[in-house]
């Protein structure tokens, strides 16, 4: 006979969170206490689990091996030989274009032209141009289908899963809050889950507590992972059963164990419920209430559609980083993943925002959450992982500019690096995964997978080239090239959004040559390494290595940059010598390179002049928002009028 479930105790006291004497204390962002009363009122109930430990009443116990074990997986680090094989092999691959190149079409590595500059703008040129018309018709799309909805359109049922670490305590807070404010009437599950059951880790279920404390939240403790227990396993059967158990909002804090640990036990539990399907989200990200509404709406286009992700913004945009990063935010949702959309073929259901069936997820959640590359189990990429998965099975997957969240991006340089790192990693190991799949979707996925791949590479190619063998007039054609694709993203962005801090999209090619570049080639060096390279580390002295190690790439890129502009600054000047048979050009090249300093020049100038003349640097957008002043903020969320859903301004 299997244990009976854990009593539900009823606690109507100041301590809301009595179950344990050390409970009673608050905890801040770094896990001290805080020695004061709870907030919560003293009418509020709470509805708290026992803890799942081993004792007599429920049986349980700890002694099932993890299933990581059965597959012969670790966690440990890959040993020296495989990674210095692995740098060698990716650096044979990064050289093998040019070597082909070289050795069938003679290619002169030192005789660069400004045709080559031109030609890498026209192909920039040519994809955007595609990208926004695929994009423009998948909005049409959208817009249509969401025009002929009934107003009372209520589809299948929905359950949220977030999922968290040790979370900044505002932003968790005003992540429940949005949690709370979800209206949608067949959302049948609200559930956080805590990677982590220590002292330092209960300042986020008191968090919890007091948002949904008019709400009978429940609080169950596990001190076992559901990941490493068969679903036949009685304690894993029993975990699921206390979840669904309780039909208010629920925290589970488990051991920690990484995202996907915590995003398994939320699948679990909604698949005991019989949810149709799951909306995940991280404890960063604030919801629009209407976005499980959306999402589910997108996945009812077809029975073929088996996931979708809408429309992430940027709420911290106080610094230059964060800035630019939520204008790239826009682009790559709005446009890129838009004209994906088009073709049913989103490569990447974003983390913070992503609904799922459940029929797929209790296919693949466990091939899922034991993904290992080169022996290791795999910690980030979860969420391409899962979308890959999804594809792969032969369903489609859809963006709705509709469903809107918005979530946090690192302030700093080197943090951005360092993410950017992680996700490029996350894109270079699923490729053998997309290959696998291509065949059974759209010629788009081929493309934009090639596109990706190839694009950083033949932009480092072209630079290196210029800035060590060109002359002045060829970095400049360059650099026009990559100001004139910056003109027409600009353009198409300002024209949709009516919002002027898009005139800032030529500046993020700064961010995107220091940063994403680099971090592009660390990547595919060190994709043994599984590490996140943030706070994940919990030694210092780990920390401190892995921050310098997040130098390396910038570092080494900005050298090979300075190196290669400053070594003989004459050649820039110097006229190209004609090739046997070949006439003079009808302008010299210092003619043309004083006519292309001075566009350049110009349109800069004129750039800072406007930001000044007009304090478009001190207007609101580039600041910090909180919860409040999002979710009350008329021009931030999709709202309703008479009916029908209308998609508000992206200006805040």
């Amino acid at each position: 006979m299997p244990p009976q479930p854990p009593e539900l105790t009823l606690n109507r006291s100041k301590d809301l969170l009595a179950c344990a004497a050390h409970n009673r204390n608050m905890w801040d962002k770094k896990g001290q206490q805080q020695h004061h009363d709870s907030p919560n009122n003293d009418d509020a109930l709470s509805l708290l689990a026992q803890p799942l430990a081993s004792s007599p009443r429920t049986g349980f116990s700890t002694s099932a091996p993890p299933l990581a074990q059965s597959f012969g997986l670790k966690s440990t680090p890959v040993s020296l030989w495989k990674k210095a094989a692995w740098v060698m092999f990716t650096i044979g691959i990064f050289l093998l274009p040019y070597l082909v190149l070289k050795a069938c079409f003679h290619v002169q590595v030192s005789a660069g032209a400004w045709q080559t500059s031109v030609t890498y703008g026209m192909l920039m040129a040519l994809d955007f141009m595609a990208v926004i018309s695929f994009s423009a018709l998948n909005r049409r799309g959208v817009n249509n289908r969401v025009k002929k909805r009934d107003p009372h359109w209520v589809g299948m049922s929905t359950g949220v899963v977030a999922v968290g670490y040790r979370e900044d305590p505002v932003l968790l807070e005003g992540c429940l809050k949005s949690l709370k404010a979800i209206r949608y009437q067949s959302n049948r599950r609200i559930l956080l889950v805590v990677d982590g059951n220590e002292a330092q880790d209960e300042y986020m279920v008191q968090i919890f507590q007091r948002v949904f404390d008019d709400q009978g939240a429940a609080i169950i403790r596990p001190n076992f992972l559901c990941k490493d227990r068969d679903i036949n396993d009685s304690e894993r059967q029993e975990l699921v059963r206390q979840i669904a158990y309780h039909p208010g909002p629920v925290c589970v804090t488990q051991p920690h164990h990484g995202k996907r640990s915590a995003m398994y036990t939320g699948f679990a539990a909604l698949l005991q419920q019989g949810i149709e399907s799951v909306v995940v989200t991280d404890s960063d990200t604030y919801l629009d209430p209407h976005v499980c509404r959306e999402l589910a709406f997108a996945l009812s286009e077809s029975p073929i559609v088996g996931a979708a992700t809408g429309d992430v913004r940027i709420y911290n945009t106080g610094t230059w980083v964060s800035f630019l990063s939520s204008l790239r935010y826009w682009f790559a949702f709005n446009l890129e993943r838009g004209a994906q959309s088009y073709h049913s073929v989103v490569n990447c259901v974003s983390g913070p925002l992503g609904i799922y069936r459940m029929s797929i997820i209790s296919d693949v959640m466990d091939s899922w959450v034991q993904q290992s590359f080169l022996g290791v189990l795999c910690t980030y990429g979860d969420d391409r992982h899962l979308t890959n998965l999804v594809l792969n099975e032969g369903f489609k997957v859809k963006f709705s500019h509709y469903a809107i969240c918005y979530t946090d991006t690192p302030i700093r340089f080197i943090a951005w690096v360092t993410q950017q790192t992680r996700w490029s990693k996350s894109f270079f190991r699923e490729i053998p995964i997309q290959l696998g799949c291509i065949h059974l979707h759209s010629p788009w996925m081929t493309y934009a997978l090639l596109y990706q791949l190839v694009y950083p590479m033949m932009m480092i190619y072209n630079l290196v080239n210029c800035i060590y063998f060109g002359t002045g007039t060829q970095i400049l054609w360059w650099m026009v090239s990559v100001v004139f694709v910056g003109i027409m993203k600009t353009a198409y962005a300002v024209r949709i959004t009516k919002d002027k801090k898009f005139f800032f999209t030529t500046v993020y090619g700064l961010l995107y040559m220091l940063g994403y570049v680099p971090a592009k080639i660390f990547a595919a060096l060190t994709l043994y390494d599984n590490s996140w390279g943030t706070r994940q580390d919990p030694a210092r002295l780990i920390r401190n290595f892995t921050q310098l190690h997040s130098y390396i790439a910038p570092v080494t890129w900005a050298l090979v940059l300075f190196i290669g502009i400053f070594n003989d600054p004459g050649r820039y000047m110097r006229q190209v010598p004609l090739a046997p048979g070949e006439s003079a050009p009808i302008f010299s090249d210092a003619l043309v390179f004083w006519m292309l300093a001075v566009f350049v020049l110009a349109y800069f100038g004129s750039f800072l002049w406007y930001f000044v003349r007009t304090g478009l640097l001190t207007q609101e957008f580039k600041r910090d928002f909180s919860y409040e002043e999002l979710y009350e903020s008329t021009d931030s969320f999709v709202h309703v009028d008479g009916g029908r859903r209308k998609l508000a301004r992206f200006t805040l």
